[in-house]
Formats: structure tokens, sequence, C-alpha cells
């Protein structure tokens, strides 16, 4: 965990990415390996893709009746309209993923299949040369099994 928190701090001073949490201390009912791993795959998408003037990423949670959703929200690139439907598709590069570079089109599928498989919801709504929200929805039932 040390070494990949260094590694985000490195990248942050680097592109002197501002970070912002708001209100993030809510608890949630998930397995710690799979979302620790969604979130790393989020928060490098948000320093890969970041803006070049002042770049910045919020993450919050806002509480809800049923959920709490976990906000990660960065002013970047943005994802171009004909692209945003095919973002969790597997390989799925897009345009961004060509101009960037070191791109798979396997972390956001990735994500996809792993809220999934942990009941969480994931949505993502991007703006091009604006930023991308990316937002995870745990449900508050912690007694749920899931089968899959």
């Amino acid at each position: 965990m040390n070494i990949k928190c260094c590694t985000y701090i490195d990248n942050l001073s680097h592109k002197k990415i501002s970070i912002n949490l708001d209100d993030i201390n809510k608890n949630v009912y998930t397995d710690p390996k799979w979302i620790e791993f969604i979130l790393n795959q989020i928060i490098s998408n948000s320093i890969k893709y970041s803006a070049k003037k002042l770049p910045k990423i919020n993450i919050r949670s806002v509480k809800n009746e049923n959920n709490t959703i976990l906000e990660i929200e960065d002013n970047g690139v943005g994802i171009i309209d004909k692209d945003i439907r095919k973002v969790f598709e597997k390989g799925f590069t897009g345009e961004n993923g060509r101009k960037f570079g070191k791109s798979t089109g396997m972390g956001l599928y990735l994500c996809n299949k792993l809220c999934d498989k942990l009941g969480i919801g994931i949505d993502l709504i991007s703006k091009e040369n604006e930023g991308t929200k990316v937002s995870l929805v745990f449900p508050h039932d912690k007694n749920r099994i899931l089968l899959k």
C-alpha cells in the first residue's frame, strides 16, 4: 500500500495535481482487496488523463437512505461523446487511449466486472475538455450475500 501511495504522490506532485478529499469518512461493506484495485484504476486514469492547466481530483462521498456513493471527479481531458458508451467494453481504448498511450482497454472493463460481482454500482459521466466523474454506489444492506 505504501508503494502505491508513494507512486500516486510522485505522480500528483510531478503533474502538480491538487487533490481534494471531502467528507469521505463513511463505512461501506465490500471486499477491501478488490475495492482497492477498483479505486487504483479510477485514480490512475484521473492522473493519466489530467488537465494540463491546474489539474485537480476531487473525491467525496454522499450517504443516502439506501446507499453510499463515492465520487471521484477530475477536470481532465474528458471522454468524447462517441466513446462514453464503450468505456466499460473489454479492450476499448477510445480516442484518449490512442492519444495518450499506455492504454490497454482493460482497466474500466475490469472495474465494471468487479463492481458487478461485488454488488456495487458504477457510473461514469464525462465531457470532453471538462473532465470525468466516476461514481461507485455501495448498498447499505450488509447482510446480503452475492452468489454469481
